[in-house]
């Protein structure tokens, strides 16, 4: 397996088939998935992207305390996984590969709209609640979860 940046054309194909099945192929495509600081991480295995994650420059929309600043953030979106290689690490190496770009640029905020059933996963990585649960129509039930990358693992 390698972890990779790729383009934004190149996560589509797995957000469609975890994230958005049945969707039009114009679902698919994310506001800013082509802005110049976006950033998009795929695991790849014998040349098939298996795991991906985007990340956009973001304001936080609710700050955990004081001590930060939530415009100084970037946003995960669209973190998949090919449905038979869930549970084996590849996600959390996708993600890793992000926060550790997000070291590299100096931001010290990623921040998630984390599906209700995902928060055990973003939690072993250091992420934490913020709010009260809220319902996205069509996807579910989600928390705005965030982490201090300057911390993470």
């Amino acid at each position: 397996m390698q972890i990779r940046p790729i383009t934004a054309a190149e996560t589509r194909p797995l957000r469609g088939l975890v994230l958005r099945p049945g969707q039009p192929p114009e679902s698919l495509v994310y506001p800013g998935d082509d802005a110049p600081d976006s950033f998009h991480a795929g695991a790849e295995i014998d040349g098939e992207i298996v795991g991906i994650a985007s990340i956009f420059p973001e304001p936080m929309p609710l700050a955990p305390d004081a001590d930060i600043n939530p415009a100084n953030a970037f946003r995960l979106r669209g973190m998949a996984t090919r449905p038979d290689l869930q549970g084996s690490g590849l996600g959390s190496g996708v993600l890793l590969y992000c926060i550790e770009h997000l070291r590299d640029i100096g931001t010290p905020i990623l921040w998630c709209n984390a599906r209700t059933s995902a928060i055990g996963f973003y939690q072993r990585l250091g992420f934490e609640t913020v709010g009260d649960e809220f319902d996205i129509a069509g996807i579910g039930p989600h928390y705005v979860m965030w982490t201090d990358v300057r911390q993470t693992n």
